[in-house]
């Protein structure tokens, strides 16, 4: 494309995006909302719409500028935008910078235990560097929970646990730490929280979830996940439910192993699955955490975060689940105890993951990103699933404001040189299995 041409695409897009923005009434995201709260069985009543850039009568929509963004992208390009990596230290080292800058991934996790924090100015600085140096804007997350797990903890101190907030029975309160957290998260330059948790406790001595979780009542739970939700929302931050499809009975924990559940669909149905069902159907979930737990019942062979059956059958299909899904950590021993993690990343994606959480450090990444070529490359994950995916993943950037409509223009008319996606049959499976799994659903859903 010669130079005048892009020029006048660029200028034509930008006068369509400018005419439809200039009508639209500005709010802060979340706005709007009415909170009716009182203890026990509280409600709350908000606005399912997530924050958006454009508005949805504007041309082109917010998924047409992600699906033009993806066209343009190398297959590198859009495997990178697939993967949150994990690093070490405090400054944009030169294994940070190839992440970034070569490899091009989609987004970091910020933990302390890597050593990512040592104080707001640090972190601030860092997330702006980290922004700055991104072909496409990052998503800057950590687990700011409270209680037992918080990432944030050396600047923040301690916050309130899940079990807290769910013991006052006070959906305003819930709503109230979930816009806490988002501020706090807005000023250090992040923009994603995996929160809320809302697995039903249902086994009091889960020794993975101490503290993090509302409560053992379904109802209770997704209430109190709603508000906390909504108070993310109401701040700015993509908020994440997990563990789908639910840890509350887990007896031993998936950072050391793989935990066995055997319960029926109808008791996966009536508790674990509650709050998804509900919060998915009201329009207000922008991201779902699926867990390393084997459920014969689901699947008698693979890990939820690596079944189809679980991410795609039930929780695209079933469920109906259109926002962005992604796997917890593959270094967890549920996953890496059995799958290396190469392995463990290309049967995610199968499974019907937009992004994975797991690489550590620079040749991890690598790794990881030379897998999942590879298997484009041979057929066996086909590029129309990873053109999706990063459709998903960069619509929700534009919703929140991460990806900037300006910046989203100049990836338009900056070509990348993929070439044309080629076309794969299909994975083959056995009808038998999935028309099993859709009559036994179809039951108890």
């Amino acid at each position: 494309m010669s130079i005048s041409k892009r020029y006048f695409l660029l200028v034509l897009l930008f006068v369509l995006l400018s005419s439809n923005a200039c009508s639209a009434v500005t709010s802060s995201p979340g706005s709007g909302q009415t909170l009716t709260t009182t203890r026990g069985s509280a409600t709350v009543r908000a606005s399912p719409t997530v924050p958006t850039v454009v508005p949805s009568t504007a041309t082109p929509t917010l998924d047409e500028l992600a699906r033009g963004i993806v066209r343009n992208l190398t297959l590198e390009q859009k495997l990178g935008q697939m993967v949150i990596v994990e690093f070490s230290g405090a400054s944009y080292s030169p294994d940070l910078q190839q992440m970034i800058e070569t490899s091009q991934v989609s987004g970091v996790l910020i933990e302390n235990n890597n050593g990512n924090v040592e104080s707001s100015t640090q972190l601030t600085a860092l997330n702006a560097t980290l922004q700055a140096h991104a072909h496409i804007p990052l998503f800057i997350s950590t687990d700011f929970e409270g209680g037992y797990v918080n990432e944030l903890r050396r600047i923040t101190g301690e916050r309130p646990s899940e079990a807290a907030i769910g013991a006052s029975g006070s959906t305003q309160y819930a709503y109230n730490q979930g816009l806490a957290a988002a501020q706090t998260l807005k000023a250090l330059g992040l923009n994603v929280n995996f929160m809320p948790i809302v697995d039903v406790l249902t086994n009091a001595n889960n020794p993975g979830l101490p503290q993090r979780t509302f409560g053992s009542d379904p109802t209770l739970v997704t209430n109190m996940g709603r508000a906390y939700l909504q108070g993310l929302t109401a701040g700015g931050i993509i908020g994440c439910l997990k563990h789908f499809p639910g840890l509350g009975a887990a007896s031993v924990d998936p950072h050391r192993v793989l935990p066995n559940d055997n319960r029926s669909l109808a008791q996966l149905a009536s508790i674990d699955l509650v709050p998804y069902r509900t919060l998915i159907n009201e329009g207000i979930v922008p991201m779902v955490m699926t867990t390393h737990i084997l459920n014969p019942q689901l699947d008698p062979r693979l890990p939820t975060s690596l079944s189809p059956a679980v991410v795609t059958d039930l929780l695209r299909n079933r469920l109906h689940f259109e926002g962005v899904t992604i796997s917890d950590t593959l270094w967890m021993g549920g996953i890496s105890n059995t799958y290396p993690l190469a392995q463990a990343a290309v049967l995610a994606v199968k499974a019907g993951e937009d992004l994975l959480l797991g690489p550590r450090e620079l040749s991890e990444t690598r790794n990881m990103l030379a897998a999942l070529k590879e298997a484009v490359l041979k057929g066996e994950l086909q590029e129309s699933q990873i053109n999706a995916a990063v459709e998903r993943i960069l619509a929700l950037k534009l919703r929140y404001g991460i990806l900037s409509q300006t910046r989203a223009l100049q990836l338009l008319t900056t070509p990348g040189d993929d070439q044309a996606p080629t076309a794969h049959a299909p994975h083959p499976q056995s009808m038998a299995e999935v028309d099993r799994r859709r009559s036994a659903w179809q039951a108890v859903l």
